[in-house]
């Protein structure tokens, strides 16, 4: 199959019995008068392949499985930047291509938070799944290097924390967060992330060395109790 994307009416299909798998997924005569063509043809047996390697080797609700995805997802989807703000081809893979790796990922708790999960652009938890893995694997790679982007995601605490914050954006930043407060409580972690959130309002971030933002982030972390 080719990666495609879904139009806002198919909204229709994220239903609740798709979100608990009563609906394990959705037949062609359902999606295909919703769907749109995009610019660049990517056929998806790379991303099927990486799905199915994750699914089976994860327990289902378990952050881990964001950890083996999301180098994976990037790699099997070599978008460009522009491509991947749109939110139809998320829509696609999450409601009408591969609805299981959300089921897999998220236990339906909250119709609200899976429906988003489903939907939703952003990088936040509550966001669609693959775009989230997507964008933090664009957002913390290094080329090909994916070792912080792993590193991160193994912190899901550090992961929601930064990627809710625009400083997430500046990869010497995330890096930096993520070997000050790798060993941080979820607590201490939230604390000096608001703190360097509210410095980073008077500076330059794209001024600052790695260094730099090392030693203000241990500063920080101290100010913050951890």
């Amino acid at each position: 199959m080719m990666l495609r994307g879904l139009r806002a009416e198919g909204k229709r299909l994220l239903t609740p019995e798709l979100a608990s798998g009563e609906v394990p997924r959705w037949g062609e005569r359902e999606y295909a008068p919703l769907l749109l063509e995009l610019e660049r043809r990517t056929a998806l047996d790379a991303l099927d392949h990486a799905v199915d390697l994750t699914l089976a080797a994860t327990a289902a609700f378990e952050p881990a499985s964001d950890v083996l995805l999301a180098p994976r997802l990037h790699r099997a989807l070599p978008l460009s930047r522009r491509e991947a703000s749109n939110a139809a081809p998320w829509r696609f893979l999450s409601v009408v291509h591969r609805p299981d790796l959300v089921r897999h990922r998220w236990e339906n708790r909250s119709w609200a938070s899976m429906r988003a999960r489903f939907w939703s652009a952003g990088t936040r938890p509550d966001s669609n799944v693959f775009c989230r893995l997507w964008w933090i694997a664009e957002l913390s790679r290094d080329g090909d290097d994916y070792s912080l982007t792993e590193a991160v995601l193994n912190r899901p605490a550090l992961a929601t924390g930064l990627f809710i914050r625009a400083l997430s954006s500046h990869r010497p930043a995330v890096a930096a967060c993520c070997q000050v407060l790798g060993d941080a409580s979820s607590a201490d972690v939230e604390a000096t992330l608001k703190l360097l959130h509210k410095t980073l309002s008077t500076l330059v971030l794209e001024a600052l060395s790695f260094e730099q933002l090392c030693e203000l982030i241990t500063r920080l972390r101290a100010r913050a109790g951890g």
